[in-house]
């Protein structure tokens, strides 16, 4: 059965989720073709989704149950606000949560796809530099 309740797991185990995302999204990338863009969108909104999540159980806060990046950066810029730097990053991915797993219609170029994936580092780059801790195994929380 799913976990319904986003906040019961650890900074780390959000990580290792997180970076699960982004590696099948990039090994979808660099492998197939013709490339799965909608699918590659996809993992890359929950990489974001799970760093976001992550980084907020270390600024103190049990993450939503949601999909929606924007949320998730509100939530977490009231605690620091450098994160405006990646608020775009967040607008742009929110929308792949849930629409390419049901890839009717959409049109996602090759082009767009790597767009997706930049965001997805940006994001992830910048908690590396923000929150360093989070991206060790001995995390703890504040």
């Amino acid at each position: 059965m799913a976990n319904q309740n986003a906040g019961s797991n650890t900074p780390r185990e959000w990580r290792l989720l997180a970076e699960g995302d982004l590696s099948v999204a990039e090994h979808l990338a660099a492998t197939m073709s013709p490339i799965p863009t909608a699918a590659i969108a996809f993992h890359c909104q929950q990489a974001a989704e799970k760093y976001l999540k992550g980084a907020l159980t270390i600024l103190g806060e049990e993450p939503p149950y949601t999909h929606d990046l924007v949320l998730l950066y509100n939530l977490s810029e009231k605690y620091r606000p450098s994160y405006v730097s990646i608020f775009s990053s967040c607008s742009i991915i929110t929308q792949f949560a849930v629409q390419p797993r049901y890839d009717f219609g959409l049109n996602l170029s090759d082009d767009d796809m790597r767009l997706v994936l930049v965001h997805t580092r940006i994001i992830r780059d910048f908690l590396k530099k923000e929150l360093p801790e989070f991206f060790q195994d001995n995390i703890k929380t504040t």
